[in-house]
């Protein structure tokens, strides 16, 4: 893993940013992790440089509520250079009992709010039910602001998630994939104005 740095154009714009993706699904292969996976190419195509992190496969220990977050083992450290290191993030969770998962939720918690304060963020969850993870989403976006980060309005709710079969290349039917796509697409876009300095969020001030 590299750390990132902006690509700057001839004028000075900034061409590229780094959008780093998080599957919150224990389950591998998951849907999850395939619905991050598309919209990671929406932000591709965008002009963004990506990566993913997979809860399942990264190794975290349980968050203990230790004051010192540089104290956790390495795979926190890396965990957290690859937040630290991206200017955009998408998120992804499956709903479990009108909640989203506790592995996402540990992995959030072994952070400090500086690694995702004033970062871009786009959140999609799968439900099994007719609504999709329209609770999971909010608690995710209620998390995200609680730590600093700046929520796109556009989300991507899955509905009847039980039937997906992550082994399918055709997932998602066309119309979910489309919002995907345009989630990450939103991501990288508005990291690139707030890397240009063209939004500045961390100059706002409460009042």
């Amino acid at each position: 893993m590299s750390s990132w740095a902006p690509w700057f154009g001839a004028r000075g714009g900034i061409l590229s940013v780094h959008v780093l993706g998080i599957s919150g699904s224990m389950r591998g292969p998951s849907a999850t992790r395939r619905a991050i996976e598309i919209a990671l190419k929406g932000a591709q195509e965008a002009g963004a440089i990506t990566d993913l992190i997979d809860v399942a496969e990264a190794g975290l220990p349980f968050c203990d509520g230790r004051l010192n977050e540089d104290t956790y083992p390495a795979p926190v450290q890396r965990f957290r250079a690859m937040v630290q290191n991206a200017q955009g993030l998408i998120i992804g969770s499956p709903e479990y009992h009108n909640g989203y998962t506790g592995a996402l939720k540990n992995a959030l918690d072994l952070c400090s709010s500086s690694d995702f304060e004033g970062k871009m963020v786009g959140l999609l969850g799968l439900g099994g039910g007719a609504i999709g993870a329209i609770n999971a989403l909010n608690q995710m976006r209620i998390v995200m602001r609680g730590m600093g980060a700046w929520v796109l309005p556009h989300q991507v709710s899955i509905a009847y998630s039980q039937d997906a079969d992550p082994e399918n290349d055709q997932l998602f039917r066309p119309q979910i994939n489309d919002r995907l796509t345009k989630l990450g697409a939103e991501v990288a876009k508005f990291a690139k104005l707030m890397a240009a300095g063209i939004i500045d969020v961390r100059g706002i001030q409460e009042v």
